[in-house]
């Protein structure tokens, strides 16, 4: 699997299939030993993790900001693989348009880096199966990511971004005071004030939701605590207006179904982003809305520049499809897609370790870069010549004589057909906490 992983980061182009990396000089054994280490390798998930870990680039201003995603594999019709789910991929339309199809969704979570380049540090990866939840495989990937920078010695307090399919709400309860958590949340929310203290004379309870802001309501919008105008050379005049101490009026459904006693209260800081114009010169819509919670409050541009940089992980995840294959194989059982999806994330840990020492080895119409800003490609060019220099820890491979087979006469029973997952998207009655 050594072997596998440097054939992979060493490769000219795109990887097209498993046994072309059989080819490569770094490979030293037969095309089937690449399926043999695929379906019968094994891999301590935990101590990579751990070495990713401690590859973590430096953080800025006494934080390390890491993104989370999920990034959908699709096998629509890999009848005889198990546990397929519905996913959303626009790459693989169905016959009747739909982007809509069956596959395995993979939970990525990376450190992110400043400056002008798009490189990231994944450092976890999980399969979400028929009976995992979006919210629960987020919530275990942020204790190991927050444990593992604590191990590995790491001072800066861990901050993730997310889109808007995530509970930010469950995430940002559930690790209230460690970590900071910044998403973007959909303009259909509604949000509360602290409720107002009892008066003199007044009995009963205090409310628990003062006045509300309705996010596509400007009518409902009270004047911000906190606002600044910046420019920036890709939307031109932003303005960020805050609302400080906010919270969402929970209901018990999803993660909050089965929660004990009383809803809790989560309460952070709802951010307005105005931009003048869109990168590409067209209007923007409408304002977006952030979300941050967390031990401190932050400045108004670190929230928006840190959801910024969680676009970088969009152009990770198009290179280690495109160039280095990595929903290219079609393997039948899911454990040995997790196998090939550790060891590409691997391959790409290591042409981003290597920009340092490697030449940029440009084509004639390319323009140079320096080795901080040279772009994963142009590493992967020159990744043979680092790897030649640094060396391998695999064993030279053994000889071996080939097998019997299959007896003749014999015949394999047919492959075990399962059906894809659905997720019941039907909900129950909500109840409000109030």
């Amino acid at each position: 699997m050594f072997e596998l992983a440097d054939a992979l980061a060493s490769a000219s182009g795109r990887v097209g299939s498993l046994p072309g990396l059989s080819l490569e000089p770094e490979f030293r054994r037969g095309h089937g030993s690449v399926y043999a280490a695929l379906t019968w390798g094994r891999i301590d998930q935990a101590r990579l993790r751990r070495l990713l870990l401690a590859a973590v680039p430096a953080g800025r201003d006494g934080l390390v900001w890491l993104a989370g995603d999920v990034s959908n594999w699709a096998r629509p019709e890999a009848v005889c693989s198990p546990q397929r789910l519905m996913i959303h991929d626009k790459s693989a339309r169905t016959l009747a348009g739909s982007p809509v199809t069956s596959g395995w969704p993979f939970a990525v979570m990376a450190a992110l880096e400043w400056g002008p380049t798009s490189w990231t540090a994944p450092v976890d990866l999980a399969r979400l199966g028929p009976a995992d939840t979006l919210t629960a495989v987020t919530l275990a990937a942020l204790e190991r990511v927050h444990a593992g920078l604590a191990e590995a010695g790491r001072a800066e307090t861990p901050g993730f971004v997310f889109d808007a399919e995530y509970d930010l709400m469950a995430l940002s309860h559930h690790h209230a005071g460690l970590v900071h958590i910044v998403g973007r949340l959909r303009s259909n929310q509604v949000f509360h004030a602290e409720p107002p203290p009892l008066q003199a004379g007044m009995r009963g309870r205090r409310r628990r939701h003062g006045d509300k802001i309705a996010l596509n309501k400007p009518d409902t919008l009270t004047t911000p605590d906190r606002a600044v105008t910046v420019d920036s050379p890709r939307y031109g005049r932003v303005r960020l207006s805050a609302w400080d101490t906010r919270h969402r009026r929970l209901i018990r459904d999803g993660h909050w179904k089965d929660h004990d006693g009383p809803l809790p209260i989560v309460a952070g800081t709802v951010l307005r982003v105005e931009i003048e114009r869109l990168p590409g010169g067209g209007d923007p819509a409408g304002p977006m809305w952030l979300w941050h919670a967390g031990p401190t409050r932050l400045d108004l541009v670190t929230i928006f520049a840190a959801y910024q940089r969680r676009f970088d992980l969009e152009h990770t995840f198009r290179f280690l499809k495109h160039d280095l294959g990595w929903t290219t194989p079609a393997p039948m059982h899911p454990d040995t897609a997790l196998r090939w999806s550790w060891l590409v994330l691997a391959a790409y840990t290591q042409l981003r370790l290597a920009r340092s020492v490697a030449r940029d080895l440009r084509l004639p119409w390319e323009k140079p870069q320096p080795p901080e800003t040279m772009s994963p490609r142009r590493v992967r060019r020159d990744f043979r010549r680092v790897r030649g220099l640094t060396g391998t820890p695999a064993n030279p491979p053994k000889t071996t004589q080939p097998g019997p087979g299959r007896p003749t006469g014999s015949t394999r029973p047919p492959r075990t057909r399962y059906p894809t997952h659905r997720k019941n998207s039907r909900r129950g009655k909500k109840t409000t906490t109030r």
